[in-house]
């Protein structure tokens, strides 16, 4: 079992190497090293970004029809719920995520829903002094600013985390609300310390990686097997980059598009049920 001295010291020491997450756990764990390295450094407001893993529950639609999340790859909306299908499972990553980066047990790490409509949450976590107490709110969205500024003021020198907000500009909330959301969010030097985002540029699978103190590392994933990716450019990036950037990488690197390799496998392989058949008859 990591004790909390030396999970710090290993999230002082991490490696200068970004991956991609092979788990949930590791996803957290390393979102929780980065959320420390931060915090050490007097970073006391942060964004985190993740990928909820897929909803593999069977749960009841209108308590009538039962429905089970799901993941294919073929799925045009494998969210039917939206934030509030994400909720419960996104809320256990938080958990986890305030509980690694405070040390706190599980008993004090609370939770409560902050809008049942926007399905946006707040944790809590008591650490081993009051000045180590964090705060963390999930799915903060641009209706919240009322409850993120209370959240604010009430977590003031202590460390407060957006867990996948709702938001990234100035633009995205109305004429009306700019004023506040400067002053509740963008004035108050939020930084991304963690982020792992999945996203399709010229039709490739294309995943970001960004831990503070480290940088930014873009991945392409050439086919659905290759949970790893490759990396699209040598060492880190000090800057996300956007998609212009990421679209003439994979152009210089991997030209041939997605559907012609797959016309390729086909030439060469035969269609896939076809070889699966082969593969039981063998």
């Amino acid at each position: 079992m990591i004790t909390v001295a030396s999970f710090y010291a290993l999230a002082l020491c991490v490696p200068p190497v970004l991956r991609i997450p092979q788990s949930p756990d590791e996803m957290v764990q390393r979102a929780a090293m980065a959320v420390v390295r931060a915090s050490k450094a007097g970073v006391q407001r942060q964004v985190v970004k993740v990928v909820v893993p897929d909803d593999l529950r069977t749960y009841k639609v209108f308590g009538a029809v039962e429905i089970s999340g799901t993941s294919a790859p073929e799925d045009l909306d494998p969210w039917p719920g939206g934030l509030k299908q994400q909720f419960p499972i996104a809320l256990a990553l938080g958990r986890s995520l305030l509980q690694g980066a405070t040390g706190a047990s599980e008993s004090a790490v609370t939770d409560q829903v902050l809008d049942a409509e926007d399905a946006c949450g707040l944790i809590l976590a008591q650490g081993n002094t009051p000045a180590e107490d964090a705060a963390c709110v999930l799915f903060a969205g641009t209706d919240q600013l009322g409850q993120l500024e209370q959240v604010d003021k009430m977590a003031e020198g202590r460390l407060l985390c957006l867990l996948n907000p709702q938001f990234r500009r100035l633009q995205d909330f109305s004429l009306w609300q700019r004023g506040k959301a400067k002053a509740t969010y963008f004035d108050r030097d939020y930084q991304i310390t963690y982020s792992f985002e999945e996203l399709a540029c010229r039709g490739e699978d294309i995943t970001l990686v960004h831990e503070y103190g480290l940088g930014w590392q873009a991945f392409i994933r050439l086919d659905d097997q290759n949970t790893e990716g490759l990396p699209l450019h040598e060492g880190c990036l000090p800057e996300r980059p956007d998609y212009k950037w990421l679209e003439a990488q994979i152009n210089a690197q991997h030209p041939q598009p997605r559907w012609a390799r797959m016309l390729n496998e086909v030439d060469t392989k035969g269609l896939r049920f076809m070889r699966d058949n082969e593969n039981l008859s063998g």
